[in-house]
């Protein structure tokens, strides 16, 4: 990365001081890549029964991410597997059930980190990435909210003025 460009983890540590009336940092604060939590989804086509249509998802870290495709690519091949979405997410093991929760509502079923539609469903691979992309704009959302709150009431802590005194 060109030294003139701004990193992300900058932009966050620099929002958060503001956020929180922090002082700023004299030095920018690591962000360790492979820490950050990935949560993907893989469509798979199963070549036993080419009828069943179905999704894998998975919660991991950036360099798992390899390894965990080679796995699913070796029990379906190599050509029936391929990834249609990847986001970083705060807690991915915590999305990844809210979206089993969520197609199991629309009576898939859902098997560990597999997710399969029911026989006489018109989803396909857009229908699958819009509804996790809506699911994780909401999550992105409670979040959001969730520090704003925070942050007012924070203010509103703040800028309370003590009483004056009597003597």
């Amino acid at each position: 990365m060109a030294g003139s460009e701004i990193k992300l983890e900058d932009k966050l540590e620099k929002y958060w001081r503001r956020l929180f009336y922090l002082r700023p940092l004299a030095e920018p604060t690591g962000l360790d890549l492979s820490e950050l939590e990935y949560f993907g989804v893989f469509s798979v086509r199963d070549p036993l029964a080419p009828d069943r249509r179905l999704w894998h998802i998975y919660s991991c870290t950036q360099p798992e991410i390899p390894e965990l495709g080679n796995k699913i690519r070796q029990k379906y091949g190599k050509k029936n597997v391929w990834e249609i979405y990847r986001k970083s997410t705060y807690s991915a093991v915590g999305f990844r059930s809210i979206v089993r929760k969520h197609f199991s509502h629309l009576k898939w079923i859902t098997n560990g980190n597999l997710l399969e539609a029911p026989a006489k469903s018109h989803y396909n691979d857009e229908r699958v990435v819009r509804d996790v992309s809506d699911l994780y704009e909401r999550e992105q959302r409670r979040l959001f909210d969730y520090i704003m709150v925070q942050h007012d009431w924070f203010k509103r802590y703040n800028d309370q003025k003590p009483p004056p005194r009597r003597h």
